[in-house]
């Protein structure tokens, strides 16, 4: 006895095997994008928070009671509110480091910033992605720093 088999069945298995051989690197592509749209915005959250409290430090450097830079309510509120905005600044291995510096970028003393000194604030976050591949080169670190004179 002989089987003939449908021109269209032979044609739709090799399609499905076709379409199987595509999509795990389609899928992975697809994840790498994601990751770096996350990257960016990650990396544009770090630098904007950077900035603004870099702005209010140098506004309100401290309170009145103790003056160590950095402590202020109005710094603090600011903190907060961007570590509801950007993911993973509220993170226990991410880190906001006030300093003051001089023209020249020197440390100087936090207790005693002056006026015509500088703020400096880095912020640095902690970077994870999801694609199974990238994500065996470990956990990175997205980190901005950024400058204010005190008024």
């Amino acid at each position: 006895m002989i089987r003939r088999h449908r021109s269209g069945s032979s044609k739709r298995g090799q399609a499905l095997v076709e379409f199987s051989i595509v999509l795990i690197p389609f899928l992975f592509i697809l994840m790498g994008i994601i990751d770096l749209g996350r990257g960016i915005y990650v990396n544009n959250g770090v630098s904007q928070a950077a900035r603004e409290i870099a702005r209010v430090t140098s506004v309100h450097p401290c309170n009145s009671g103790s003056c160590t830079l950095g402590n202020s309510t109005e710094t603090t509120a600011v903190v907060n509110t961007q570590k509801s905005l950007v993911p993973g600044l509220a993170d226990p291995t991410a880190s906001i480091v006030y300093q003051c510096v001089d023209i020249r970028d020197q440390n100087l003393s936090n207790t005693a910033c002056r006026s015509g000194d500088f703020v400096r604030v880095t912020v640095s976050v902690p970077f994870r992605v999801v694609t199974p591949l990238l994500s065996l080169a470990g956990p990175f670190t997205l980190a901005s720093v950024s400058h204010i004179q005190l008024p």
